[in-house]
């Protein structure tokens, strides 16, 4: 499914941030590149060479210039743009349940990079 034409709960901001990802099991270390093309409080696609499969439950560690560290957020790999298209490699990923201090956190970060939410 192409991003075009992928339907989203929520409004993302387009936002340009280094992301690693991992499989959200007990013990994964094997950690893969990316980086954010857009970030809503709902999800980010993550354009990244080797996309995991659809339903492949992950952890996102985003590094926002305006933190110390990463923000690590659970998500779940949604579906995967294999690039044909001319859209960037990637996979969109919706965030699982968020504690408070993370989604004030994602919050924080799209209040940087001057989200706005649609009226």
């Amino acid at each position: 499914m192409s991003a075009s034409t992928h339907f989203r709960r929520g409004a993302r901001q387009p936002v340009t941030l280094s992301v690693r990802f991992r499989r959200a099991e007990v013990g994964a270390v094997l950690e893969l590149l990316g980086r954010t093309s857009d970030v809503g409080m709902l999800g980010a696609f993550i354009e990244a060479e080797r996309p995991p499969e659809p339903g492949t439950g992950i952890v996102l560690a985003i590094s926002a210039p305006s933190a110390w560290e990463p923000l690590e957020l659970p998500a779940e790999v949604r579906w995967v743009a294999d690039g044909t298209d001319g859209t960037p490699r990637g996979f969109g990923a919706r965030f699982g349940e968020l504690a408070e201090h993370e989604a004030a956190a994602l919050y924080e970060l799209l209040a940087a990079s001057q989200y706005v939410e649609p009226e």
